[in-house]
């Protein structure tokens, strides 16, 4: 047991944050985990997908996260009573509003077809509890635990297991996991602002002989930040590809203050 609370403390509790890792005889109601500091900084994103039928949706994410955006593999875990999790580990906290951006930016380009009340995003517009990982359910009598991304196809139909999980291969799943550094986390997130659809043209102003504006901007940077600088501040630029910059920006600006 001590292997998998050190495992979780590494990829999920703020600096300082005592243990509340549970027992595995707890039933993980009795110390829910808190992912926000109080001074409202995180480094545990989650996502909840309420239906075990939606799997194939949390596999799609999973893949998309490590293919598309760059980032290392998140664990998944199977619930005690129906669905799964999805955890994402940050190397160094960030301010919550900046975690729920991802988030949603996240549920807007991978998971716009489940319906909101199959989700559940840590940390949300208001913020939540999360039950730590391995816990027995009290209703169900069924174990939540840390599971083989390429198993979780067996628990699309039902959810959550009939025994206790072996701790120390809960820790070993854990064990190989990175937690996103704040240069890849700003990574994703550039990449998702790009993907973002751009405003519709006004056509009140919009005269016919209009052809789609070139950037002038060039390619001599070194850095993605001096690049989307210059983007947004180019004339040249259209709003759009302004606006794409600016967000992308966010990352690199969270937290400071004029």
């Amino acid at each position: 047991m001590n292997k998998l609370i050190t495992q979780l403390q590494r990829l999920y509790f703020l600096p300082d944050q005592p243990g509340l890792c549970q027992s595995p005889e707890d039933d993980g109601s009795k110390q829910p985990f808190q992912p926000v500091s109080a001074d409202g900084t995180v480094r545990t994103l989650s996502i909840r997908f309420a239906r075990p039928g939606d799997w194939e949706a949390l596999a799609r994410l999973y893949q998309a996260l490590q293919e598309e955006l760059d980032l290392p593999a998140p664990a998944i875990s199977v619930s005690g009573d129906q669905g799964f999790r999805l955890w994402l580990s940050l190397a160094q906290p960030v301010p919550v509003g900046l975690a729920r951006h991802f988030l949603a930016e996240l549920r807007r380009r991978y998971l716009a077809d489940l319906p909101p009340a199959s989700l559940e995003l840590v940390p949300g517009a208001e913020s939540a509890t999360i039950n730590l990982v391995p816990a027995l359910n009290a209703a169900t009598g069924k174990w939540s635990a840390f599971i083989d991304p390429s198993l979780g196809s067996m628990f699309s139909d039902e959810s959550g297991l009939e025994m206790a999980p072996n701790m120390d291969r809960q820790a070993d799943l854990l064990a190989s996991l990175k937690s996103i550094d704040a240069a890849a986390f700003r990574h994703g997130l550039a990449l998702l602002a790009a993907d973002e659809p751009s405003p519709a043209p006004d056509d009140s102003t919009q005269r016919p002989a209009d052809k789609p504006s070139t950037l002038s901007v060039g390619s001599n940077y070194s850095d993605p930040k001096s690049f989307l600088l210059a983007v947004m501040n180019d004339p040249s630029a259209s709003a759009g590809q302004r606006i794409k910059a600016a967000k992308a920006l966010l990352p690199y600006f969270a937290g400071k203050r004029d």
